[in-house]
């Protein structure tokens, strides 16, 4: 099955499965019934029933609703000391967090309303419970913990010999199994549940099921079976829910493209369409124009495209971006098949773009993650801070009672408060150093990751999928030296990022010592030198043969390679690099200065450009540059020590100048 169309099935068998919390067979009263009665009831447990019923009716189209009512609720529940309704409005209150992705939060509410649940031995809530707990951890990726919460329902439903509550377990426990590509036991539990559902009045599981078991067969690779069961489903499928109908034309569709018969492929997306568009259901509109237009890429790109432009329209309208990344592959499929590879490198450069703006979303979420656990923290800091102040505040009161009985105790006292306090307050300026230093590590290593790591690597991702599509051997050596310099360029950061990771989990160690600083410069010019031949480019030696310095040297060397490479790098070609050393300028100090006169660096950038994600520019001979050498060059000066800074001005070249200690 074409990949899209699992995401979409998946998606429609998860919101099932959430509004199975606490319904029954019997249809709920209106919301407007619901709030009249809530106006004229009684302030008593009959209450709590409404607020339920009030949350199920809300908790699809207006959440933030459904969590007012539901708090409500609860808060009635515990002023009138009611457990069962208590444990209803945890549950509740878990569900919507679940439909609206707080799983933190429905975990919590869910562990509680379990446990009232297990007190009063209530077997209906326990179901409830397990079944939403089990919805949220596999949410969560954990699924063994939901598996066990599965289990104990489907005893439950076992030991009361409940068909409905029997049906829905196995329908869990399939899609779990499902999700984690446990596809046999899968298999196993729909159609468990199918034969079970025969029991029961008809209605629409029996379609649902027939088009999980086809699904199943899909990802099987099983096609005339997995079109077998969408037929099946197709029978079965009420009229009223032509939603479902829609979902299952569109696997149907899917099937026959694999199977070879387009023809028919294309009838039953065509259907799937025009039921998608008479219910104004623009998302799967969207979806099966996509399939539509994979069916004609060969035969009639031009068709493909106006279809594919059609649904590029819609995602942009719903902020649909993952279905969007697949009308650009479509788009970027029928170029090749015309031969426009012009405008496919194009459409592929938005179809990077929008993954990276995806990629910087997730981030934002991870970096919003770990920055309320550091609000967290802080938190936990104000309240040490209060709890210094109320016990500075409970001794200044002792010691003013004690004064009228005793002026020696009163001293001992104060003597006693003022260590205590200093100690306190010591303490606390200390947590308060070491998270300063965690932020400003994890500020920086995101920093780093995402502005120097990431950009060569997808450049190195493009240019292999436009190799994949290339027959030209001619064309395909002209990319080795551009996958070589990126190549270079990513193992670069990664062993720069390695070494400054390093030093700030472990520690930087230094083995300083006096040496002579000419050999290390002499060995980094000759390290240089054939970079600066390729280029033509002058390195000039202009330092004494003595130049004792007291450093790490493995710092050192590191910090003239890394100038010496960067005044290469930014050089023209038949440009001139000297090294020069100044002897105790300042006093005390050797200065040693790296020269160049090469593009220059603006003033606006010369202040960060030590810092962590500073703009990097490429080379004269379009050399890739990044943040990382500059901030450990200015970190391993510092630490010994020493003092770093630049002067440059543009097109006229650039001085970086370090001093040591002699």
């Amino acid at each position: 099955m074409p990949k899209k169309n699992n995401l979409i099935i998946y998606a429609l068998c998860i919101i099932g499965l959430l509004i199975t919390y606490s319904v029954t067979y019997a249809q709920l009263p209106s919301t407007t019934l619901l709030l009249a009665r809530l106006k004229h009831s009684r302030v008593d447990t009959s209450r709590i029933h409404i607020y339920k019923a009030l949350v199920t009716n809300y908790r699809n189209e207006k959440p933030d609703s459904a969590i007012f009512y539901a708090q409500q609720g609860l808060a009635l529940a515990n002023q009138l000391n009611y457990p069962l309704g208590i444990g209803l409005m945890h549950g509740q209150i878990g569900a919507v967090d679940i439909a609206i992705g707080k799983m933190d939060s429905a975990k919590n509410h869910l562990t509680i309303a379990l446990s009232v649940f297990e007190k009063l031995k209530n077997n209906p809530g326990l179901v409830a419970a397990n079944n939403s707990l089990g919805i949220c951890l596999a949410k969560m990726g954990s699924y063994k913990e939901a598996t066990q919460h599965f289990i104990a329902s489907l005893k439950i439903n076992q030991a009361s010999n409940d068909i409905h509550g029997l049906v829905q377990s196995y329908l869990k426990l399939g899609v779990l199994n499902e999700q984690i590509n446990n596809l046999d036991k899968a298999l196993e539990y729909y159609q468990t549940a199918l034969k079970l559902n025969k029991q029961l009045p008809p209605s629409n599981a029996e379609a649902t099921l027939l088009n999980d078991v086809g699904i199943i067969y899909g990802k099987k690779n099983q096609m005339k079976l997995a079109l077998q069961y969408f037929l099946d489903a197709l029978k079965k499928a009420d009229n009223h829910e032509p939603e479902l109908t829609a979902m299952i034309l569109g696997n149907t569709g899917d099937v026959y493209q694999q199977l070879g018969n387009i023809k028919k492929a294309f009838d039953y997306q065509l259907e799937s369409l025009t039921i998608a568009r008479k219910l104004n259901l623009p998302e799967a509109e969207a979806t099966t124009l996509i399939n539509l237009a994979s069916l004609k890429t060969k035969t009639k790109p031009d068709t493909s495209l106006i279809l594919l432009k059609q649904s590029l329209a819609i995602t942009r309208m719903l902020h649909q971006n993952h279905l969007r990344l697949d009308v650009y592959q479509g788009m970027i499929d029928v170029y090749k098949q015309q031969g426009n590879f012009k405008e496919a490198a194009k459409t592929l450069e938005f179809k990077d773009a929008l993954k990276d703006s995806l990629f910087t979303l997730k981030n934002s979420k991870d970096i919003a993650g770990l920055i309320a656990n550091n609000d967290l923290a802080n938190s936990k800091i104000k309240v040490q801070k209060l709890q210094l102040i109320n016990q500075q505040n409970k001794y200044q009161t002792w010691i003013t009672l004690a004064v009228a009985v005793c002026s020696l105790i009163v001293l001992l006292i104060v003597v006693l408060f003022y260590k205590k306090t200093k100690n306190l307050n010591k303490q606390l300026l200390i947590q308060q150093d070491e998270l300063k230093n965690l932020n400003n590590f994890k500020d920086k290593l995101f920093s780093i990751i995402s502005h120097d790591l990431r950009s060569p690597v997808a450049t190195i991702v493009n240019l292999l999928e436009v190799l994949e599509d290339e027959s030209d051997i001619t064309e395909m050596r002209s990319f080795i030296p551009r996958l070589k310099e990126h190549s270079i360029s990513t193992l670069d950061v990664m062993d720069k990022l390695l070494i400054w990771g390093q030093a700030q989990l472990k520690g930087i160690t230094y083995n300083k010592s006096y040496f002579n600083a000419k050999y290390v410069i002499t060995q980094s010019l000759l390290f240089h030198k054939e970079t600066a031949e390729q280029k033509h480019i002058q390195l000039i030696d202009k330092t004494p043969d003595d130049i004792f310095i007291f450093a790490d040297q493995t710092h050192f060397d590191f910090v003239i390679r890394n100038l010496l490479a960067n005044a290469a790098k930014y050089t023209h070609a038949n440009g001139i690099v000297e090294i020069e050393a100044t002897i105790d300028h300042p006093k005390g100090f050797t200065t040693i200065a790296i020269k160049d006169n090469g593009i220059g660096i603006a003033k606006s950038l010369q202040d960060r450009i030590f810092e962590p994600g500073n703009e990097s520019m490429q080379g004269t001979d379009s050399e890739k540059g990044n943040s990382i050498g500059l901030m450990l060059c200015k970190e391993f000066v510092e630490r010994n020590g020493g003092k770093i800074w630049v002067e440059s001005e543009l097109e006229k070249g650039t001085s970086f100048f370090v001093s040591f200690k002699q």
